[in-house]
């Protein structure tokens, strides 16, 4: 089942939860707590300060599933914490249902969660498909803002990354994922930074919380579990051009006084690894960003059949390589590999502690990035 499609099942076992609590008062789902989702942030003295959105059905006339109800509690561990989340809400925690686990910002900088990971790995309930990511700020605060276009923040922050990988794939939204990029050859991998951006929206139920939208464009890097750098927006788009999977990256240049906005449509990268460094070659093609949808035609349309101007090639190709450019030197600065480069030589030479620990730095690469059009 995808993920997409999980998060689905989980509004429609949501709406069960509350047809069956108004039916069958003294049910065993009235004695669950169906945590949506969690956040971890570091206390000062030590041990977690856990936030979990649930949904508890109510007894009676007291309104049935609502969203989203936020709890704080902490604990020495993150077990402790979530048997301290059941003895406030008077419920057994339910992780079954939980589509989201986020880090806070000072938790991820300043934590070895290797134990974490583990933790919710090995768990009964809690599945290796749900989304992981870190946030900017505490995930206490972040779990008690209020979505605009949604009732539920955990929903909110697994649509908006789920959605991201189906259109651009930089993420690395899965638990195993995540946890498996931790035990590879360099025991380097990242999670998506998410943030609140809030907005002028308002909710007449809720007039104390702030209302705004989920931002998704920058990364947290790691290794064997400890924090190494953050990436930009702007870094993430030099990443994403030497991954063959992604497109929809856009490049704006000005013209004349004219600003030009084109749309990578397809990528070919060849990556090759020697004995001087590694190869790579970028060939990209692009067409002018679209205004309006694939299926509508007529005067916007007609205007993306014009012939880009090879000025306009010349100066994204100039952007493209100098954004990867400046990836792979941050990738040398703070010596992880993303890309993967252990793994090319291992290939060839085979699993050595040696290449394990060679830095980036004896990874030079030769670049060569093209552009023309679609």
């Amino acid at each position: 089942m995808s993920n997409l499609k999980r998060i689905g099942v989980v509004l429609l076992v949501i709406a069960a939860v509350a047809l069956v609590a108004g039916s069958f008062k003294g049910s065993d789902v009235l004695d669950r707590a169906i945590i949506l989702g969690i956040g971890i942030d570091a206390e000062e003295n030590g041990g977690v300060l856990m936030t979990a959105e649930v949904v508890a059905p109510g007894n009676g006339t007291e309104q049935v599933g609502t969203f989203s109800k936020t709890v704080s509690v902490k604990g020495e561990t993150v077990n402790v914490a979530l048997q301290n989340v059941a003895e406030v809400t008077g419920k057994e925690a339910s992780l079954g249902q939980c589509v989201v686990l986020v880090l806070g910002q000072k938790y991820v900088e300043n934590v070895d969660f290797s134990d974490l990971t583990e933790y919710f790995i090995n768990h009964h309930s809690f599945k290796e498909s749900a989304v992981i990511c870190c946030c900017e700020g505490s995930a206490k605060d972040l779990f008690n803002k209020g979505n605009a276009l949604t009732q539920s923040m955990s929903l909110a922050i697994a649509t908006a990354l789920l959605d991201q990988a189906e259109k651009l794939s930089v993420t690395n939204n899965s638990l195993l994922q995540y946890a498996r990029s931790q035990n590879e050859l360099n025991c380097t991998g990242f999670l998506n930074r998410v943030a609140f951006v809030a907005s002028d929206n308002t909710d007449s139920s809720l007039p104390e919380k702030e209302l705004g939208y989920i931002t998704y464009r920058e990364m947290c890097v790691f290794r064997a579990n400890k924090y190494i750098t953050s990436l930009s927006e702007q870094d993430v788009k030099g990443m994403s051009l030497f991954l063959p999977d992604t497109y929809g990256e856009t490049f704006v240049s000005f013209e004349d006084t004219v600003t030009r906005t084109v749309q990578v449509t397809n990528k070919d990268v060849k990556l090759k690894a020697g004995k001087d460094g590694i190869e790579a070659e970028i060939n990209i093609t692009v067409r002018y960003g679209r205004t309006d949808s694939e299926e509508v035609s007529g005067a916007l349309t007609s205007k993306n059949d014009k012939e880009i101007p090879q000025k306009l090639l010349d100066d994204v190709t100039k952007q493209a390589k100098a954004i990867a450019e400046k990836y792979l030197a941050k990738q040398i600065e703070y010596n992880f590999d993303l890309l993967k480069f252990h793994e090319m030589y291992r290939r060839q030479e085979g699993t050595s502690v040696s290449l394990a620990e060679r830095p980036m730095s004896e990874f030079p690469v030769k670049l060569t990035v093209t552009v023309t059009e679609s």
